[in-house]
């Protein structure tokens, strides 16, 4: 077991390199040092946002500059990702990084070559890329590109967003603020170069459709006028597409497909170029492992595909489920039975157990290794699986088997030996987690909690301190553990918990 010490206050106070302040900056510093050729090239209007990591950073680079540019972002910590299910587009890649107090993801969008139109298959490939790269801008301390040539490159892509049913639904949900924006941008350059960029750089135009494409796109209900425009324009522009109409509607419908079942899952599409991994929360009752798997959740979970599970208390499978039905009624029926009278010293000692903690014990084994083999599945399909408790090597610990070779053999039951034997087979060769986070905390912050929340089984002092010795004791042998005290608020615990995930990632 590779164990690492954490404090969160240092996490926290001491960022990783490159990125002591706020990591947009370091990347911008990264990018400049390495003479990297590249603007950020559209959505201008909410570089404040993009700044400040609310909104994506859109740039786009010279694919001569791509290999220092992907140096700069692993320097400053930041992750390539890919989507899961092959819906990215060539020459655009993703990347990720924790901002600078690990409150959430930053998300670099980079392209290398222009690839717009409709928003889902970025139809068509604009030769627009010297023209975006030429300027000799900066705002907010990046690059961005001339002003006519932003214009002219956002009016392409709003009417080219009108050419299909699906793409008129998503472009004008949120419609308002695409006027918002061509405002900005005509206040910040002049109309008539605009018009002159246009027909320099738009194959068969005149001055009339350029004034037709920017009355359409300032008003939010001229939808049928731009649909006209963008299916006209669409059809001049055939030479610019990457996809011909009909690849092009196949992507569009897998596409769409994609993005309703990912709704439905709630699974996010992306996932982390380097692969997943199960991460394993560990420690305490109270000690904070839900309330910061909700946190990792949150943080990285939103931009990446990431699934919590809880392996303490795994789905029932079609073998347990009439057993998990009886539950209740054997919980009242043989109260000397229950799994906290086990926990006790004395009772553990005695290594005697009834036929139906036994069963129990074996059909909880069962379905802890389907629920984990399940996820060891998705972690190599690439998701991070953050994991409430984990089977350890050790006997008698939480989450573990729970029966000695010693007990097995001293049993006078055939059955019960069975069944003992089998629950040590079953977690005999479990996958093991990518990484482990013990959670520390004082018995007394533990005792705290415990009784300040919100469930069904009224405060049990008495077992905490009981449960703490089989909680406190799990091995991992060849794993790394990351030690978190969670005896400081809230964030500083999250901060260092995304930390410490994201750089085992």
């Amino acid at each position: 077991m590779n164990k690492i010490d954490e404090s969160p206050m240092a996490e926290v106070s001491q960022p990783e390199s490159g990125s002591k302040h706020d990591p947009t900056r370091a990347l911008i510093a990264a990018l400049n040092r390495r003479q990297v050729r590249y603007c950020h090239w559209k959505s201008n209007i909410r570089l404040p946002e993009t700044m400040s990591g609310d909104e994506d950073l859109d740039v786009l680079v010279s694919r001569l500059d791509a290999e220092p540019f992907l140096a700069a972002l692993s320097e400053v910590g930041f992750k390539l990702a890919d989507s899961r299910y092959g819906a990215g587009h060539p020459g655009v890649i993703h990347a990720f990084r924790p901002d600078a107090t690990c409150s959430k993801l930053l998300h670099v969008h980079a392209y290398f070559q222009v690839i717009s139109g409709d928003s889902l298959v970025k139809s068509f490939r604009l030769p627009f890329e010297d023209l975006l790269l030429d300027g000799d801008h900066v705002d907010h301390g990046l690059p961005v590109p001339a002003r006519d040539a932003e214009l002219v490159t956002f009016l392409l892509r709003i009417v080219l967003k009108h050419t299909s049913l699906a793409e008129c639904l998503l472009v004008n949900r949120h419609y308002d603020a695409v006027p918002d924006e061509l405002s900005w941008l005509l206040d910040q350059c002049d109309e008539d170069a605009g018009r002159a960029l246009w027909i320099a750089r738009v194959p068969g135009t005149t001055d009339a459709e350029f004034d037709d494409i920017l009355e359409a796109v300032a008003d939010p209900s001229a939808v049928l006028r731009r649909i006209r425009l963008g299916l006209r324009l669409s059809w001049r522009l055939r030479d610019w597409r990457r996809l011909g109409p009909i690849s092009g509607f196949a992507s569009r419908m897998w596409r769409l497909g994609l993005l309703v079942v990912c709704r439905i899952r709630r699974r996010r599409p992306r996932r982390l170029i380097a692969g997943g991994a199960i991460v394993a929360l560990v420690g305490p009752k109270a000690s904070g492992k839900s309330t910061l798997g909700k946190a990792l959740a949150s943080r990285i979970g939103k931009q990446i595909d990431l699934r919590r599970i809880h392996v303490g208390k795994p789905p029932a499978t079609l073998l347990s489920a009439p057993f998990r039905l009886l539950l209740p009624l054997l919980r009242r029926v043989m109260s000397a039975e229950r799994s906290s009278e086990y926990q006790r010293p004395e009772r553990r000692a005695e290594q005697r157990y009834s036929l139906a903690y036994v069963a129990r014990m074996t059909l909880l084994a069962y379905d802890r290794r389907a629920l984990l083999l399940r996820s060891r599945r998705a972690a190599s399909s690439g998701a991070i699986i953050v994991a409430d408790r984990y089977p350890s090597t050790g006997t008698g610990v939480i989450d573990s088997s729970q029966f000695s070779e010693a007990a097995v053999e001293a049993c006078e039951s055939k059955l019960k030996r069975f069944l003992m034997h089998h629950e040590r087979k079953l977690y005999a060769d479990l996958p093991a987690p990518d990484l482990v986070i013990r959670l520390n905390a004082p018995i007394e912050t533990t005792i705290h909690r415990d009784a300040t929340r919100d469930k069904a089984d009224a405060p049990d002092p008495d077992s905490l301190r009981r449960r703490r010795e089989i909680e406190t004791v799990a091995e991992f042998p060849g794993t790394p553990v990351l030690e978190i005290s969670t005896d400081c608020p809230l964030e500083q615990s999250a901060a260092g918990v995304v930390r410490g995930v994201w750089k085992h990632l």
